[in-house]
């Protein structure tokens, strides 16, 4: 052996370290299974690393919406000091109550229909608060143009409706067909009467006003002293004043009393009411004192009726309803002129005589039946029976 060769020694280095630096020795790496390559391969775990991302936000969201419910408390907040809001807050939270009150209180109406087909049967039918009673609207009454026979049969409501309300319970106005002393007063809804109350009529207005409010109880009802249609001679007092008024204590006293028909316009202002004095027919007076929607046209002579028929307290009705003797004068031109002012209202005028006075067919051919009216009579009115003419002759 050549004693040259490179031996720990030549080279520098000692045996000893070479012996303390052996040669490094490398571990074989594990390779990934192949399902772990495969996913890598296909970008798997930026995929595994949004879906926790998103998880984690989901779960953030969920614990702030549960965590919002369990500590926010519903509070009734009410503003108080006594300030304007408090008070409407207040006022609102006391309607809610009363109206949850009246829900609990209110009775549900039964439902069943009670027949019965004896006429002595009695049935007690359950009473029902007024509230819950619904009343039928006008397009339900009138059927499509049609009144049904009851008033208000076609509207669902039956005839017994009709009968106890539709004949006047609304001021004059009905829904069934007036029936004045037994005479039907055609296409007539509202009606107003003008009565004349001079001395020999006065005593049928007690009649005539009980029958007015039993079919339209609330009508107007004018009262002037005479039946007379002639035109005026200068400026009339027309006024018309309220039964309830002063001036008619004043007017019934006077002119139902004994005073003069003839006294001068001056005289008339100067009468006054005493009380010290009786009042002429104070039953009847007491009657009209206290009935409403009453009228009188202050004494201004026998023959200007015609300032109660168009007068403005009957102007709303549709059927002027007028009661007198019709013994008093009229004028062919003022009747017309009280005839154009009724069809341009669209009224028609009913004549009641007491009996027929001298100016009942003129009045009736010139005015009543041109407006549409008709002439009413009552069962002693009508005319004699044959075997009574017989007798007669």
């Amino acid at each position: 052996m050549d004693p040259t060769a490179d031996t720990p020694e030549s080279m520098g280095g000692s045996s000893a370290d070479s012996a303390a630096s052996p040669l490094p020795v490398f571990a074989p790496v594990r390779q990934p299974n192949r399902f772990v390559r495969l996913w890598r391969s296909i970008g798997g775990g930026s995929l595994t690393l949004s879906i926790l991302i998103h998880v984690g936000l989901l779960v953030l969201a969920g614990f702030v919406v549960f965590a919002s419910q369990v500590f926010d408390k519903q509070v009734d907040f009410l503003p108080g000091g006594g300030t304007q809001q408090g008070a409407a807050a207040s006022a609102d939270l006391a309607h809610k109550v009363q109206m949850k009150r009246q829900q609990k209180l209110q009775k549900t109406p039964p439902k069943q229909r009670l027949i019965s087909t004896s006429i002595s049967a009695t049935i007690t039918l359950p009473e029902a608060p007024p509230d819950v009673l619904e009343v039928p609207d006008i397009s339900s009454l009138s059927g499509g143009g049609k009144l049904g026979s009851g008033g208000f049969g076609l509207g669902g409501a039956g005839g017994g409706f009709g009968s106890g309300v539709g004949m006047g319970a609304m001021s004059g106005r009905s829904f069934k067909p007036f029936m004045m002393f037994g005479k039907e007063l055609k296409d007539t809804r509202k009606m107003a009467v003008v009565m004349d109350v001079s001395r020999s009529m006065t005593k049928f207005l007690p009649l005539v006003a009980k029958e007015l409010d039993k079919v339209a109880f609330g009508s107007p009802l004018v009262l002037y002293f005479g039946c007379g249609l002639m035109p005026p001679k200068g400026k009339i007092d027309d006024e018309i004043f309220p039964v309830s008024s002063d001036q008619f204590r004043t007017f019934w006293q006077v002119w139902e009393g004994k005073t003069s028909l003839r006294a001068t316009p001056a005289e008339r202002k100067s009468f006054k009411y005493d009380p010290a004095k009786p009042m002429p027919l104070e039953a009847i007076f007491n009657l009209m004192n206290t009935r409403r929607n009453t009228w009188f046209v202050d004494f201004n002579g026998i023959t200007y009726a015609w300032t109660a028929l168009m007068s403005k307290e009957v102007m709303e009705a549709d059927t002027i309803y007028w009661f007198a003797d019709f013994m008093d004068k009229v004028d062919s031109e003022q009747m017309k002129l009280v005839l154009k002012t009724l069809k341009k209202r669209k009224q028609k005028l009913y004549i009641h005589a007491s009996k027929e006075g001298r100016s009942f067919a003129q009045v009736r051919d010139e005015l009543v039946l041109p407006s549409g009216g008709e002439v009413i009579q009552t069962q002693s009115e009508e005319a004699p029976k044959p075997k009574d003419k017989i007798a007669a002759q």
